[in-house]
């Protein structure tokens, strides 16, 4: 997909239809339509057809007009919000997916993720660039060298009927591995149309992370040249091959991309025999986790530790071991951390169970710690119980501009990625371990915070202990 220039495309050769389907709603996304819109005819003589189906209608490297009175009914999958698509609009069913080009910047305002579409295919033509299968018209602005090109923007309504707008959480990413989007970017011919079901597709790769090569550099090119980039993937296998492809033009391509180890959503788009991974923004991208073959450091220089050797059962929580002072602050309906001492382990709790106020925030704050910018692969560790769950929430956060006060939410804090435990509601979880990359923090000073929020009715108690900070 390197060096995607879309075609110019000139006169349209094409017989307008009689019957132009009604559209009968053009809110845009950040106003939803109260209500289903009226669905087009597709009884009999004009009918639904899979994208499989008619994917099935196309030879790879051919052109093909849809003669028949057949529509998709698709759903967007990716738009062209933030940038990184360009007139282009990815649609899918549940037999997969096609790439709907149209001359039309802003799509989204019309056609968000998650809007269900009926596309009337009667006129329009399939093709495919670099064996990524996409519908769109004729274009003839080349005498004698006929390609595909862009719907035009008039025509938008003669070929597409906006039916209700979905939930985003409805279109759920099918979770595939790198070695099976290498597997089917390999394919030619006539399999690339019978076997590859995931192109074009929202996917979700898990365990996976960037390469080593990439890491520390930003997502595309923010020069005057805007070129598209393309960043190496691997997982914990050491399977490589598959890259996340990112625009120039795209409004994150300023963006460092992060250095854990996690999961990436993204419409997968081939490339010649090049796997690649279009992600719509970066929410997409959430590795937060420590990358493959890095473990707590078991040997190393320490920078915080806690165990809560010198707390007392049921007791407010102030200095403990002998140089661990700690900010108990209830800072919303009166309820502090207190001690849970037990044969085999020593916890700070938290539970609003008994109180009547109708809020309850609370924290426990460590006092400064400097990460030296000397450290290597800092790793925050602590492990996790939750008792009762009523719905309380509880957090672990990092500040770098906290100064001691007694209304800490005022300050600054980014919350860290803690593994949380798996709660039930008639009794206490197994102890859930969070190992969290503190990299973005070397060479600055840092508090380490629990936050707890509750109410008198969401009153689930946690539990945290064994902390502790260390580098390489």
């Amino acid at each position: 997909m390197k060096n995607k220039n879309f075609l110019l495309f000139g006169t349209l050769l094409m017989v307008v239809f009689a019957t132009v389907i009604t559209i009968s709603c053009n809110k845009k996304f950040d106003e939803p339509p109260t209500s289903a819109q009226i669905e087009p005819d597709t009884s009999v003589t004009n009918h639904i057809i899979s994208v499989k189906d008619l994917k099935l209608k196309h030879t790879i490297g051919g052109l093909e007009e849809i003669t028949d009175n057949v529509y998709l009914k698709v759903t967007v999958s990716a738009d062209d919000k933030s940038g990184n698509l360009y007139k282009s609009l990815a649609v899918q069913d549940l037999t997969g997916g096609i790439m709907l080009k149209l001359d039309r910047s802003n799509l989204y305002t019309d056609y968000p993720v998650g809007r269900k579409l009926y596309i009337k295919c009667k006129g329009l033509y399939v093709s495919d660039y670099n064996h990524s299968i996409d519908l769109g018209v004729l274009d003839n602005s080349t005498p004698g060298s006929p390609a595909l090109g862009s719907i035009p923007a008039v025509f938008f309504e003669t070929f597409i009927t906006k039916y209700t707008l979905g939930d985003t959480v409805t279109i759920k990413p099918k979770v595939v591995t790198l070695a099976q989007l290498k597997a089917v970017a390999a394919l030619t011919g006539i399999n690339i149309i019978k076997k590859d079901t995931l192109q074009n597709v929202l996917i979700k790769l898990e365990k996976v992370q960037f390469a080593n090569s990439d890491t520390g550099y930003i997502y595309s090119d923010t020069s005057a040249a805007k070129k598209s980039v393309s960043r190496n993937l691997v997982d914990c296998d050491g399977i490589s091959g598959v890259v996340l492809y990112t625009s120039g033009f795209s409004d994150f391509s300023s963006v460092k991309i992060p250095k854990g180890k996690g999961s990436i959503t993204g419409i997968y788009v081939p490339y010649n025999k090049t796997a690649e991974v279009i992600i719509r923004d970066t929410s997409d991208v959430k590795l937060d986790s420590l990358r493959c073959g890095t473990s707590t450091p078991s040997t190393g220089t320490t920078l915080f530790s806690e165990t809560f050797p010198g707390i007392v059962n049921k007791a407010i929580i102030t200095t403990t071991g002998s140089s661990n002072v700690w900010q108990n602050i209830a800072e919303v309906g009166g309820v502090s951390y207190v001690g849970f001492v037990s044969s085999t382990s020593s916890l700070a709790s938290i539970s609003s169970f008994g109180s009547t106020a109708p809020i309850v925030t609370s924290w426990l704050i460590t006092q400064a710690i400097t990460i030296p910018s000397s450290a290597s692969s800092p790793i925050l560790s602590f492990s996790t119980v939750d008792g009762y769950d009523k719905g309380s929430t509880f957090q672990c956060l990092v500040s770098t501009n906290y100064n001691g006060n007694s209304t800490p939410s005022t300050s600054a804090w980014d919350v860290l990625p803690m593994t949380m435990p798996v709660s039930t509601a008639t009794g206490y979880s197994k102890a859930a371990q969070s190992n969290i990359d503190m990299s973005a923090y070397i060479g600055k000073t840092i508090f380490l915070a629990w936050r707890y929020d509750g109410t008198n009715v969401k009153t689930t108690t946690y539990e945290f202990g064994n902390v502790s900070l260390k580098y390489n």
